[in-house]
């Protein structure tokens, strides 16, 4: 997932199109597209927002071809970014966050316990530490939406809070009416995950899942989790 414009690029009226246009060429999976997009657009874009995109890039590519070769490059772009994190004169505590999650949903796929349980401590200490109001509004919004994210995986890994998990379903929901396409975009999956693996039989996933088809119909991911949605409600 990546962030939404900073106050340094304020002046460029590309910003955004360019980050949105590489964001729906991933998400439509045009990898190869993406990638040669991302390298003429890398003077255009922020460090760190050229670097998520890159993450989000290499993730995707991964989890759709399900390659070894493919999670080793994911792998080797997350250690990378680690280093950048940790040799920065800066804490930049949004770009650390959005890091862990990614190092955190790559731990669960590879079922790497321990690294799991490292991830959530240093995204919680993370989101304690936080001070959202320095962030632009539109950062704002990212942020709250991967501190919901991970308030719902932390109550179902770690204990069950019911309040805490709903709060966080209905500020997902709440996210769905965003300007913001990208936050949509995050807010519109993971709501389609929640409620397909909470209830196979959920409306709201299929909702969900057509909605991503609609906007991105060359994500055979979406077209996936889609097809299986229907067929739940076959029987």
């Amino acid at each position: 997932m990546v962030f939404c414009p900073d106050n340094k690029l304020s002046g460029s009226d590309n910003y955004e199109k360019v980050s949105e246009n590489i964001f729906n060429l991933i998400y439509n999976q045009k990898f190869n597209e993406a990638e040669a997009e991302l390298i003429r657009s890398k003077n255009i874009l922020a460090k760190w927002n050229y670097q998520i995109l890159v993450l989000d890039l290499k993730w995707w590519k991964a989890i759709s071809s399900n390659n070894k070769t493919d999670f080793a490059e994911f792998e080797t772009i997350l250690e990378e970014y680690s280093h950048d994190l940790n040799n920065a004169d800066v804490t930049y505590k949004l770009e650390e966050l959005i890091y862990l999650s990614y190092s955190l949903r790559y731990a669960l796929l590879e079922s790497r316990i321990l690294t799991v349980m490292v991830n959530i401590y240093k995204i919680n200490r993370v989101i304690d530490q936080f001070e959202i109001n320095k962030l632009p509004a539109e950062q704002q919004e990212i942020f709250q939406i991967y501190a919901v994210l991970f308030n719902i995986g932390k109550s179902k890994l770690l204990f069950f809070n019911s309040n805490l998990y709903i709060e966080g379903i209905k500020a997902l929901e709440y996210n769905i009416t965003s300007g913001n396409p990208i936050c949509q975009t995050i807010a519109y999956y993971f709501l389609s995950k929640i409620y397909f693996d909470s209830d196979r039989s959920s409306l709201k996933a299929r909702i969900y899942c057509e909605k991503l088809c609609e906007r991105y119909p060359g994500n055979k991911v979406f077209a996936h989790n889609l097809e299986l949605c229907r067929d739940v409600h076959k029987y």
